[in-house]
C-alpha cells in the first residue's frame, strides 16, 4: 500500500498549474474590472436592502435600536445619511469609467481597483450585520473598510492625474466615501461602546465623544492634506460633523461640549483642505510661470 503522500503529491502537482491559471486571470485589468462592477450591484442592493427598500429591516431600527438617531452622543438624525445617495451615484460614475479603453490599464486603476472593490463587498457585510443586530462584527467590519479606503487614497495619492475627468470621477467619489465612513466608524464605535456599556477610565459618554470628534478631524484633516486637497473628503466629513454639531445642540440627546467640538472639528478639517488645495494651485501657477515641470 502507498503511502498517504505518495497519494498527495500527485493532486497537489495537478491543482498547481489550475492555482497558476486562476492566479493569472485575477491579475488580469478585465478581472479587476469586473470584480468592481460585481462588487457595486452587491453594495447598491445592500444599501437598498439597508434602507429598508427591498423589505428588509432598516438601519436606525435594527440592533435593538443600537443605530437610532438618538441612542449616542455620536449618532445623527437620519436626514444626514442622505449622503449615501451621492456616494452611490459617485461608485456609479467610478465603476462606469474604470471601463474606458484609456484608463483601465493605469497603474492609478491598477492599484486602487482590487481595495475599491474590496471596500463595497465590506460595506455590504457591514449593512448585513447590523441588520442582523451584530454591533461588534459591524464594528470590525467598518474598521476593515476604513482601512481598505485608507489603502485607496495613498493609491491616488501616489498615482496623481492631471485629467478633471478623474477628479470627478475617481478622487471626488472616492474621497468622499472615504471621508463619511471615518466619520461612520467613530458612530458606530460609539454604539457598540454604549451597548457593551464600557465606560473606560470611568471618564463618562460625554468626554469620550469629544475624544471621538478630536481623533476624526485630525484624521481627517491628515486625509484632507493629501493629493490637491482632497476636497470631497472634506466635504463629506463638514457635512457629518455640521449635522453632528447641530444635532446635540438642538436635537437629543443634547451637549454643548460635543457640538461644540464637532463645530471645532469642521472648521479645522475645512481650513485644512482649502489651504492644502490653494497651496499646491499656487505652486503649479508659479512653476508654469518659470517654465518648470510640474511633479
Amino acid at each position: 500500500m502507498k503511502p498517504e503522500t505518495d497519494l498527495v503529491q500527485p493532486v497537489i502537482k495537478s491543482a498547481r498549474p489550475l492555482a497558476l491559471s486562476i492566479r493569472a486571470a485575477l491579475a488580469t485589468d478585465l478581472a479587476r474590472q469586473c470584480a468592481v462592477t460585481a462588487s457595486l450591484l452587491l453594495c447598491l442592493l445592500a444599501g437598498m436592502h439597508g434602507a429598508g427598500l427591498l423589505g428588509g429591516t432598516a438601519i436606525k431600527d435594527a440592533a435593538s435600536g443600537a443605530f437610532a438617531p438618538d441612542f449616542t452622543l455620536l449618532a445623527l438624525e437620519s436626514r444626514a445619511f442622505g449622503i449615501w445617495g451621492v456616494i452611490h451615484l459617485g461608485l456609479l460614475g467610478y465603476t462606469i469609467f474604470q471601463w474606458w479603453p484609456g484608463d483601465r490599464a493605469s497603474q492609478r486603476q491598477r492599484t486602487i481597483g482590487w481595495a475599491v472593490a474590496a471596500s463595497m463587498l465590506l460595506n455590504a457585510a457591514w449593512i448585513l450585520a447590523a441588520q442582523a443586530g451584530n454591533v461588534g462584527l459591524a464594528l470590525v467590519l467598518i474598521l476593515m473598510l476604513v482601512a481598505a479606503l485608507a489603502w485607496v487614497i495613498d493609491g491616488l495619492s501616489r498615482y496623481p492625474s492631471p485629467y478633471r475627468v478623474d477628479a470627478l470621477l475617481v478622487d471626488g467619489p472616492l474621497g468622499l466615501y472615504a471621508g463619511w465612513v471615518l466619520l461612520a466608524a467613530a458612530l458606530n464605535a460609539g454604539s457598540w461602546l454604549t451597548v457593551r456599556e464600557i465606560d473606560f477610565l470611568g471618564w463618562g459618554a460625554e468626554v469620550w465623544a469629544v475624544i471621538a470628534v478630536a481623533f476624526v478631524s485630525l484624521a481627517g484633516a491628515v486625509m484632507a492634506m493629501t493629493g490637491r486637497g482632497r476636497i470631497s473628503a472634506v466635504l463629506a466629513l463638514a457635512w457629518g460633523l455640521g449635522w453632528l454639531t447641530y444635532d446635540r445642540f438642538l436635537g437629543e440627546p443634547q451637549s454643548a461640549p460635543v457640538a461644540m467640538a464637532a463645530g471645532f472639528g469642521l472648521f479645522f478639517v475645512l481650513v485644512c483642505g482649502i489651504s492644502r488645495h490653494f497651496q499646491v494651485g499656487h505652486a503649479e501657477r508659479r512653476a508654469l510661470r518659470r517654465g518648470e515641470p510640474l511633479d
